[in-house]
């Protein structure tokens, strides 16, 4: 039986870092793998773009410049070579090369664009913005240009003036994941946590690489955050509380909250920290009542959402869990944790998981665990295909896990009945090694042994 635990960490768990955050989103792509170029040039470009994740600037700089040598008009290498240039110490000069181009093409969008780019990555934040808003003026349907100058004048502070074209960025390039972190981010600092979390609804389903899921996570968890308008007295207290809970002393939590809602009876999170003490102490009655007034009270957070979940979960009540779930991932669609619980949930009552474990693994896609389950999802639900093709992957990073070799194992066996010459030898082979190497890291497992004298009988 699984207990409610604290969720988020830290109550400040992430918080914008302008400078850092704002690079890290004007670089975006700059590293990003080219997908869907069979040709020469894009070869060339991913060469690059790997050289520059693996620190190689110079070498990296010299092939973003191959690249634009022969296309001037490739977006990821004028931002790749800008980087590259800023990592390998001689961004001035690249800097001067694009202002010189702007004044030899004044009606080239893309210069500006270059040139909006180095001037931000040299800290040049007025130049940047102006050089962008041209850029922009010059070439209004492309999504990048606005994405850029949406995040250069983000990193301002410049909430309003960013809105319009970080919006016009996701209208013309609904598809691109990178776009929403900071459309959210800059409609969230407007005070629309609605609208914020809108513009991230549909992230996981983007493909999104694993820097701009992390970063689209800490976002939404950032806007959901239930202590962020507290006063800091309240705050120091449910900190205090929190402490206790993490370190598993739920008893040592309930009185300092109590104290704090004599005070404050109004307080969503203190209810919500008191309820799940409350449901740590095996509590449940007085869990719900304290979660439920929490809801109620802060009916934009998921936090009390999840709790509940949790609380009827551990109680054997899958349906009004799967309920609150679904309430939790309403209002952050983009919480690992909730979508993996409600994937084993609808797993261990026969439901189709696929839907929240994909938008986990899709999170979250470094985590193995994840995507073990969603394989199992995938086998419950048919999808054998899609299921073998993650467990092949799985076995291939991960050649000592005994689960992940058994759970291919019993696939390839399935496949193998029905199976003809030759595959079925061929799989029939594959399982017994299988077989054997789980054997061999589990001795005692009687499911692999029944397995394998099925195997061998048939």
């Amino acid at each position: 039986m699984t207990r409610p635990g604290p969720r988020g960490g830290s109550l400040l768990d992430f918080c914008w870092s302008r400078t850092s955050t704002a690079l890290v989103l004007l670089a975006a792509g700059a590293c990003a793998t080219a997908r869907s170029r069979p040709d020469d040039a894009g070869a060339r470009l991913l060469a690059a773009q790997q050289d520059l994740v693996a620190g190689r600037a110079a070498e990296a700089q010299r092939e973003f410049e191959e690249v634009l040598s022969r296309d001037p008009r490739e977006l990821a290498a004028i931002r790749g070579r800008i980087e590259a240039a800023r990592r390998n110490g001689v961004l001035p000069l690249v800097t001067r090369e694009a202002q010189d181009a702007t004044v030899r093409r004044p009606g080239d969008a893309l210069t500006f664009y270059a040139l909006g780019l180095a001037r931000f990555a040299a800290g040049d934040e007025a130049a940047a913005v102006a050089a962008l808003r041209l850029a922009s003026e010059l070439k209004p349907d492309e999504a990048d240009i606005q994405y850029r100058l949406g995040v250069a004048l983000l990193d301002g502070e410049k909430f309003v003036d960013a809105r319009g074209p970080l919006q016009r960025a996701v209208q013309l390039a609904p598809g691109v994941a990178r776009y929403r972190t900071p459309l959210a981010t800059c409609i969230g600092r407007l005070g629309d946590r609605k609208g914020a979390m809108d513009a991230l609804r549909n992230f996981a389903s983007l493909s999104p690489s694993a820097d701009e899921a992390a970063l689209a996570v800490k976002a939404a968890r950032a806007l959901t955050d239930p202590f962020r308008d507290l006063p800091q007295p309240a705050r120091a207290e449910l900190e205090l509380a929190l402490g206790y809970l993490v370190r598993d002393a739920p008893g040592l939590a309930v009185p300092p909250l109590e104290s704090l809602l004599q005070k404050m009876p109004d307080l969503a999170p203190a209810h919500a920290l008191l309820g799940l003490a409350q449901a740590r102490l095996d509590e449940g009655g007085r869990a719900a009542t304290e979660l439920k007034r929490a809801a109620e009270l802060a009916p934009d957070l998921p936090q009390a959402h999840a709790y509940l979940a949790e609380l009827y979960a551990a109680k054997d009540r899958p349906e009004l869990a799967a309920q609150e779930y679904a309430a939790a991932l309403e209002r952050d669609p983009l919480d690992p944790d909730t979508l993996r619980r409600l994937g084993i949930l609808r797993l261990e009552h026969g439901g189709d998981a696929r839907e929240p474990l994909t938008a986990a693994a899709a999170l979250v896609p470094g985590d193995d665990g994840l995507q073990l389950l969603l394989a199992r999802a995938e086998i419950a639900a048919g999808a054998a295909g899609p299921a073998r093709a993650r467990l092949e992957r799985l076995s291939e990073r991960r050649p000592e896990d005994a689960e992940v070799l058994f759970r291919l194992a019993l696939l390839l066996y399935d496949e193998r009945t029905r199976a003809g010459d030759p595959s079925r030898a061929e799989l029939g082979g594959r399982v017994e090694k299988l077989l054997d190497k789980v054997l061999t890291l589990q001795p005692e497992n009687a499911a692999a042994s029944k397995l394998l004298s099925a195997l061998k009988a048939s």
